[in-house]
């Protein structure tokens, strides 16, 4: 039997092929090799399970099964009896006779040879013998015996129940199309109802892709409400050719993968989740993430006790290794079963910045447990990644932050502490950064935080700000960065991050596409598609290339527009302070008979700033607009010149060839395959290597770029920048107005995600604001940190402390003001002869120096506001749940997330209605590893793996755990076990379940 422990994994399925036996239309031949050649097919071909398929009878299959375990007793391969049946309603226009198929579970004790026998006897058919009998399907005998006998629905109906009952260990399928369902001649209304009453009653549908979202609309029927069904794909073999369709590289016969257990539990699932379980073409997107991102799936879990060990302070972890889905898996036990120590362990192991949130490896004075001395150091665990690198520890080790976070990891402690009133900046600032990765690329302006952007984007709209607060702004911005640039700690992790993406290259130069020769001949009529492919794929190459162009162009023209924007405010500011400041000494000059005219004299003429303006704006325009240009293959693709004409080209170009990929023959849709891999893997290459000549983005020329310029050039730049700042502040000593507007332009970048989990009793709105404090002492102290040792920290009197410090400052004299803020951050830095960092003392280093070098004591708010309360208003469970949809629903990042016991403090409605769908979405673009203890998660989420932990207390803390699908029988009983608690509560969900 197979071990299925991580649970449900895209497999390739064909429930549709015949064998050499099969009672009708049988090209296998009959030489003596026949059934080695076929079962050896059926061994070498990537499809795991398969429904062995007849006309009115199960002979095949059974012959089958003898002569493969014969030849195969060790195979992994699975087989179900499909048996075929002519039936006698027709529903097309021709009046030709479908065929319905019966597939049966492949487990004896549900469904046995003589309960198969039972159900052919039972089963009779509409063709007679000489003696005007019907005949059942046992007692078909000749070929023209099968080719004229035909079956009613209800004949099949009752014999399944007069053999089962009300057992139903059985699938019945129909075809889509060929005189399927798709195929009913709907001017006949009696055979519309027949085609209802046969989708009502089958379970699911063979047939192509382009089927699919057909059968999963819920408005099938002419009458009534109809369910969603899956619909999947067959080779329908009769020879040895067509077991060429097994590869998937025929055209016309799509491979179907199927995501469940190679059981008839793991295939009846498909019936409860018909879009989400079955994929029909050539790779899952999972799949293909898989290959292509290696290091971002987390493959296994080990942990074991060091050597020596001698267990007296109990057995704990020993040999364990558990397997990891790539979608969703879902933790789950009684409470103290180990089901936090799983998710910290791994927290651990993928350099988790919330390490002082563990529960488990907590290693706080007040609440140490596992990590108190004897336990921990005698424990080693190690993640072996899908790349197959492995990441060892021992459970003593502390997170090395030097290292890129490999996981994102929400504890639920850090849950807790994150939602409550005093972390509401930390809150804003982590919804910030997911908000920050839907900007668009060229909106951007070239920042690479949300902080950054919004600075940036402050400058066009402070017209009562003068220039010399600006350039303040906008040197804090470019200290900030130079500080944490001349940070050790910051090298340190660009060096780590150089290895990593190393790591990354090196995995993928270790798996290039597996190469397909070039096949040696072709007839003219493949010579001539190779052709077109070639020059089509040639022109969809110089359109991508162009396209990033086009980008890089519109980036620095909005970049462009910004400053020239910025200049024109700053020149109006200055004409307008002008003017206000002549019309101040008029009176004065007329008192003593001068002319201020003659005085004060001044030119601006904005006319140049204003033609820049409406130039670059054209500029914009004209590579932004969509000209909706009518494309065809005859279309000269070099007159493309704007974003959405050469997206909707590089679009055009891509259908064509795979309509021309489509008429190729098997070696050249293999060869065409290969070329298709060769080129994502070169351009992934690149992405990894970075451009020769810009240097941007986490590339390895970039981060080798940036460590250079640290060891060389950026001492001597951050002493001239601090000295320029303190310029600026003596020369805007004396003005403290300060006017600071942010617009939020980022609203409409997240709002469509947002909406789609909008409900009547939760939303989220996006809007902007600013907050002026009333007192310097207490916006002072909002800046700081107070989780951190330091001068500020409440034990301290923070109060008293800043009131000492403020003593010694004379506020007339611009050297005094400057020596508080030098002497400000030097305690700041040293404090009782200990070397701190003002990154972990201040909140935000750039908003902090903004607020006490500028004198304006005003700060801005990115303000969220949800339920229609701001997120001061919210309640803990309210923020918990704002925060998860945040990054399930948008986070861009697609390293793993880990996530424990989130449902606390919300409600079931909640639960089902929200987070159950971003959870859903949230898989199809990262690896979700979920500790609950809420069924709505693990069962409307449809995890793909559930891990059962338990901790024996009683046998030395011995730890345990079983882990496989919802479909996996002990697994489902499980569930039940913790999850439900009772069987009234489970009763909603038994369908899901398979009870």
């Amino acid at each position: 039997m197979n071990n299925f422990q991580k649970g449900s994994e895209w497999r390739r399925w064909d429930l549709h092929l015949h064998t050499p036996n099969t009672k009708l239309s049988n090209d296998y031949g009959h030489d003596a090799t026949v059934w080695d050649r076929y079962i050896e097919n059926l061994e070498s071909s990537p499809v795991e399970a398969f429904g062995i398929t007849d006309y009115f009878s199960a002979d095949g299959y059974y012959a089958l099964l003898e002569k493969y375990l014969e030849k195969y007793p060790d195979t992994k391969k699975v087989f179900f009896l499909n048996i075929e049946f002519r039936v006698a309603e027709a529903i097309s226009a021709k009046d030709t006779n479908p065929h319905i198929h019966v597939i049966f579970d492949n487990d004896e004790k549900n469904c046995s040879r003589d309960d198969i026998s039972r159900f052919l006897v039972a089963l009779k058919t509409h063709g007679e013998s000489a003696s005007g009998v019907r005949l059942s399907c046992d007692q078909l005998k000749a070929e023209t015996d099968f080719m004229s006998a035909s079956v009613s629905l209800e004949d099949i109906k009752n014999a399944l129940k007069e053999t089962f009952g009300e057992a139903k260990p059985y699938l019945l399928a129909f075809p889509a199309k060929n005189d399927g369902v798709r195929s009913t001649d709907s001017k006949s209304p009696r055979k519309v109802l027949i085609t209802d009453k046969i989708d009502r009653w089958c379970h699911l549908f063979f047939g192509p892709s382009d089927s699919r979202d057909y059968f999963l609309k819920t408005d099938r029927y002419q009458e009534g409400k109809s369910e969603p069904k899956p619909v999947i794909s067959g080779s329908d073999a009769h020879s040895f050719s067509d077991l060429e369709r097994l590869e998937g590289n025929v055209a016309g016969f799509e491979p179907t993968w199927i995501k469940a257990d190679l059981t008839f539990r793991g295939l009846k699932q498909i019936c409860f989740e018909p879009d989400a379980r079955v994929f029909i073409g050539t790779d899952p997107e999972v799949e293909t993430r898989k290959a292509h991102e290696a290091t971002k799936f987390l493959s296994e879990l080990h942990i074991n006790q060091i050597n020596g060990y001698d267990e007296r302070n109990g057995c704990w972890f020993k040999d364990v290794a558990i397997p990891l889905n790539p979608e969703l898996t879902v933790i789950i036990g009684n409470k103290g079963s180990g089901k936090s120590a799983l998710v910290d362990i791994i927290g651990l192991l993928g350099e988790s910045r919330q390490s002082e949130y563990f529960s488990f490896l907590s290693d706080k004075g007040s609440n140490k447990k596992f990590k108190q001395r004897g336990y921990a150091e005698n424990f080693e665990a190690k993640i072996i990644w899908q790349s197959g690198v492995s990441t060892p520890k021992n459970l003593n080790a502390n997170v090395d932050i030097t290292k890129p976070e490999a996981v994102r990891y929400l504890p639920q402690n850090y849950f807790e502490q994150l939602t409550n009133d005093i972390e509401i900046q930390e809150f804003r600032r982590k919804i910030e950064d997911v908000v920050f990765s839907h900007v668009e690329e060229t909106d951007r302006m070239g920042k690479t935080t949300f902080s950054d952007l919004q600075e940036f984007k402050t400058q066009q709209t402070k017209q009562e700000t003068s220039a010399l607060e600006t350039k303040l702004r906008e040197l804090n911005l470019e200290i900030v960065n130079l500080e944490e640039q001349a940070d050790p700690l910051h090298k340190k992790q660009l060096e780590e991050k150089l290895k990593t993406k190393q790591a990354e290259l090196n995995s993928l130069i270790k798996a290039p596409p597996t190469v397909v020769e070039k096949p040696e001949q072709e007839n003219l009529e493949q010579q001539g598609l190779s052709i077109q492919i070639a020059d089509l794929t040639s022109k969809q190459k110089q359109l991508h290339d162009t396209e990033q162009k086009v980008v890089d162009t519109l980036t620095r023209s909005k970049n462009r527009l910004q400053q020239l924007s910025s200049l024109l405010q700053s020149v109006q500011t200055i004409d307008g302070n002008l003017a206000a400041q002549k019309a101040e000494l008029l009176p004065t000059c007329n008192e003593l008979g001068l002319n201020i005219d003659l005085i004060v004299k001044a030119e601006i003429d904005i006319s140049s700033i204003q033609e820049h303006i409406v130039r670059v704006q054209a500029e914009i325009l004209h590579l932004e607009k969509d000209n909706q240009s009518l494309i065809s293959i005859d279309f000269d693709f070099s007159t493309l010149k704007s974003l959405p004409d050469l997206r909707a080209g590089y679009k055009f170009l891509g259908e064509q060839i795979n309509e021309l990929k489509e008429k190729l023959g098997t070696p050249q849709r293999k060869y065409q395959g290969y070329l298709d891999k060769l080129a994502k893997w070169n351009a992934q290459k690149l992405a990894v290597i970075g451009d020769n000549t810009e240097h941007q983005g986490e590339t390895i020329k970039y981060f080798e770029s940036q460590i250079t310029y640290i060891e060389n050039t950026l001492a001597a730049i951050l002493a001239e920048k601090i000295a320029a700042r303190k310029t600026i502040v003596e020369q805007i000593f004396t003005s403290k107005k300060k006017v600071l507007t942010f617009y939020s332009d980022v609203k409409k970048s997240v709002e469509e995600k947002l909406s789609s989990v909008r409900t009547d009793d939760f939303s989220v709105d996006i809007d902007a604001s600013f907050v002026l404090d009333s007192t310097f002492p207490d916006e002072f102290l909002n800046h700081i940190n107070k989780k951190k040792r330091g001068p500020f920290q409440g034990a301290n009197d923070p109060a008293a402390v800043l009131k000492t410090l403020l003593a010694e400052v004379d506020w007339n004299d611009f050297e005094s003001v400057y020596k508080f803020f030098e002497a400000t951050i030097a305690t700041m830095r040293i404090y009782k002869g200990e070397s701190l960092s003002l990154k972990d003392q201040v909140i935000e280093i750039k908003e902090f120096y903004d607020f006490i070098f500028s004198l304006g004591y005003f700060s801005t708010k990115y303000e969220l506001r949800s339920v229609g309360k701001n997120l001061n208003e919210l309640s803990p469970g309210e923020k918990g749940l704002l925060l998860l949809v945040f990054y399930l629903q948008l986070d861009k990042d697609n390293i793993p997330l880990v996530i424990d016991q989130p449902e606390d403090n919300l409600d079931n409605d909640s639960i089902f209605a929200i987070l159950a769908k971003c959870i859903r979405e949230a898989k199809k673009s990262r690896q979700v590893i979920l500790v609950t203890h809420n069924p709505n998660l693990a069962v409307g989420a449809d995890a793909e793996q559930i891990i059962y932990v338990k901790l024996e207390k009683s046998d030395k803390y011995k730890f345990s755990y079983e882990s496989g699908s919802i479909e996996n029988q002990n697994i489902n009983d499980k569930i039940v076990l913790v999850l439900e608690g009772s069987q009234p509560a489970f009763i909603k969900r038994r369908l899901k379940y398979q009870i």
